[in-house]
């Protein structure tokens, strides 16, 4: 080799070899001068970047960086001086660790592209300051793509085959306020990471869309809007399985300290990961989730007297989803004119639905379900009227749309006091009512009028009720008007739409107590094992012009012992209270009546048996005239008197009355029929003047003073 040649050779071999020697022990030093002066000059000198040590191996392409901070003391400077800054968003970065492997290092240095096989960012913290006025202000594609300019500025491309963030944490904030968005615990990893020299916006995100996994152990959001604060725990979010898990999510209000929303273990799958991540659309194929707690508000609705619960939902523009599952829930609605109110609350409320509408914000409730198939039940609810003296009870409940079907384990009107004490609040005669209506079953229901309309429409009702009435007449008489309150005509005072074309009762028990002012004891008549039909229940003006007649058939046990048959007809809009009642009874001793008779009538019935008894009504609000047969054998009676609140006989007046009544009917081949003409008594109810007239009527009979009337007139 001639010599210039060798020369050369050794010249470049020692400038060679002076070079990597030069490399390996200013490596870190010209890195570190190449990363900060690149972030000084793409940020116009606004940004440094600083870390405290470094580990490199150009030829596997392995850097790492340690404490790296990026910041820009002159903006946050201006910030604190005078309120403001001349950059609108203020961004303050901590990283404990970067690592990089597989690193093309010359294009890293040169400051053109970021090519390696994997991307670490160990405990990342970053603050993203506003500076400007502090207002709502939705996040835009810019200001989306200013934290990402600001770091790499000018680069070419990155390009990673991972790229992965370990325990992160995220704040924004307005000036030096406390964060009002705080993200801690990030873990992200993205698969194949391709972002061209473009930076087009579509492109960054598109691994937010398609190929990422998130996972984020609390997130913090206070809207400012309404005071309220949202938070998060153990959200996961997987793009490519389109699915997002929630371990709890919980809204509070801050003014009232009461919790909106406090849901737990939620899952929504099938999720539109475009719409999620583009637009703030939740649109998924379903959300499951166990449940917790839910708190409403309800409002007058526009143009009626009725209120309408409201959805607030502040943070998804617009939701869709084609199922819901949800688990065990307290809900809470609280009058939005009385907040301060005790709310009305539903627990153990379960709820599913599909083929669900699109929910926008503030929407009603009624138009999120009136079109969907869902099906509700909840353990049901208490509440007492006014005066404290009855609790209404509402039993678990199940309403499903898909079959049109509603069951309601019991409705019950329970005195909180006892008759005793009831009867001292008085200052005249008031019914004492005990109401438990079991096994309630609805079928046919138009949910939709029942949701949207508020107006409850069912082809059959089946029901098991247990009616207790008592009143004491040693109170001082009633002196109002009962007149307006006969059974058709309260229907039509209901405020609530109903039509129901039939209701079954089945095995019902109703009875009436009175104490008598004279003996002061207590009679009560009862009928047992009722059975019957109500067919057209309706308050609806478009249903009562196709029928306007209400239809009661009912048999039952009267005193447990007689069988009776009835039926009722009663035109539901009527003028004047217009009723029509027929009725019929078998064989049974009379003796059964005493427990009635006895306290009430101060008599008591000794021996007979009654054959049969037929009766027929016509009345209004005026009174109840008609006819009743009643055929019996052998009738012997006994008068009563009071004695040392004792009840005794009273021998002359029995020998008397039993001379006077007729111990048969027929007698003689002859039938008498007992005339029912009878005015109201205005200050009592309908039953009272139905069961006194068919009283009297049997008293004529037994009197046998129709007849003697009609030889009179003869």
């Amino acid at each position: 080799m001639k010599k210039p040649v060798k020369i050369t050779l050794i010249v470049l071999g020692i400038i060679l070899a002076g070079g990597i020697a030069y490399w390996e022990h200013n490596k870190k030093k010209i890195v570190r001068n190449a990363v900060e002066n690149a972030v000084s000059n793409k940020t116009d000198s606004l940004y440094y970047i600083h870390y405290d040590s470094s580990s490199i191996d150009a030829a596997s392409g392995s850097a790492s960086f340690y404490n790296v901070t990026f910041q820009s003391d002159s903006l946050q400077q201006q910030l604190a001086q005078f309120d403001t800054a001349s950059a609108a968003s203020i961004y303050n970065i901590h990283v404990a660790e970067v690592s990089i492997r597989g690193a093309n290092i010359p294009a890293l240095l040169s400051n053109s592209k970021v090519e390696a096989s994997s991307v670490k960012i160990i405990r990342p913290i970053i603050y993203i300051i506003s500076s400007g006025t502090k207002k709502e202000k939705k996040l835009t594609r810019n200001d989306t793509l200013a934290l990402y300019e600001k770091i790499l500025g000018k680069l070419k491309s990155i390009k990673a085959g991972e790229i992965s963030i370990e325990d992160g944490q995220l704040n924004f904030t307005h000036k030096i306020d406390t964060p009002y968005v705080s993200l801690s615990g990030i873990n992200i990893n993205m698969k194949n990471v391709l972002i061209d020299s473009t930076k087009d916006y579509d492109n960054i995100v598109s691994y937010l869309i398609k190929d990422v996994d998130v996972s984020v152990k609390r997130t913090f959001i206070k809207n400012e809007q309404n005071n309220s604060v949202l938070t998060f725990t153990g959200l996961v979010y997987d793009a490519r399985q389109k699915i997002i898990k929630l371990q709890n999510f919980q809204q509070k209000d801050n003014d009232s300290g009461k919790i909106i929303f406090d849901i737990n273990n939620t899952y929504i799958k099938g999720l539109n990961t475009d719409s999620f991540i583009l637009n703030s659309q939740l649109k998924a194929e379903e959300l499951v989730s166990d449940g917790g707690l839910l708190t409403f508000y309800s409002k007058k609705a526009t143009n009626t007297s009725n209120d309408e619960v409201e959805i607030d939902n502040n943070f998804f523009d617009e939701a869709l989803l084609n199922k819901i599952t949800l688990g065990n829930t307290k809900i809470m609605v609280y009058k939005k004119d009385k907040p301060k109110d005790p709310p009305f609350v539903l627990t153990n409320v379960k709820f599913s639905a599909s083929e669900i509408q699109n929910l926008y914000s503030g929407t009603s409730i009624k138009n999120l379900i009136s079109k969907s198939n869902w099906n509700l039940s909840a353990d049901g609810f208490d509440f007492f009227t006014a005066d404290k003296v009855y609790k209404l009870s509402l039993g678990a409940f199940d309403i499903n749309k898909a079959t049109g079907k509603m069951h309601i384990d019991h409705f019950s009107v329970i005195p909180q006091m006892s008759e005793a004490a009831y009867i001292k609040t008085l200052k005249e005669q008031h019914d004492l009512y005990n109401v438990v209506i079991k096994n309630i079953y609805l079928e046919d229901i138009d949910t939709k009028k029942l949701i949207a309309d508020k107006m409850l429409i069912a082809g059959k009702a089946s029901i098991q009720p247990t009616i207790k009435v008592s009143l004491d007449r040693t109170v001082a008489p009633f002196t109002g008007s009962k007149v307006g309150n006969y059974p058709h005509q309260l229907i039509q005072k209901v405020k609530f739409p109903i039509y129901v074309k039939t209701v079954v009762a089945h095995d019902a028990y109703i009875s009436y107590t009175e104490r008598n002012p004279d003996s002061k004891q207590q009679g009560t008549i009862f009928f047992s094992k009722a059975n019957g039909t109500i067919d057209n229940v309706t308050n609806i003006p478009d249903y009562l012009a196709k029928n306007n007649m209400l239809v009661v058939k009912a048999s039952a046990l009267l005193m447990g012992k007689g069988k009776l048959q009835t039926k009722w007809n009663m035109p539901l809009d009527t003028k004047n209270g217009a009723f029509t009642i027929t009725g019929s009874a078998g064989t049974f001793d009379p003796a059964v009546l005493n427990s009635v008779i006895e306290p009430l009538a101060l008599a008591s019935i000794k021996s007979g048996t009654i054959k049969s008894v037929q009766f027929s009504m016509n009345g209004n609000d005026a009174g109840a005239k008609g006819t009743s047969t009643l055929l019996y054998n052998n009738l012997k009676i006994e008068a009563l008197k009071v004695d040392s609140n004792d009840l005794k006989k009273r021998g002359l007046i029995s020998l008397v009355a039993n001379a006077i009544i007729k111990d048969d009917n027929p007698k003689n081949g002859e039938t008498r029929v007992g005339d029912i003409d009878l005015e109201r008594d205005k200050t009592r109810s309908f039953f009272n003047l139905v069961w006194k007239g068919i009283m009297k009527a049997a008293k004529r009979t037994a009197l046998g003073k129709n007849d003697d009337e009609n030889k009179n007139a003869q």
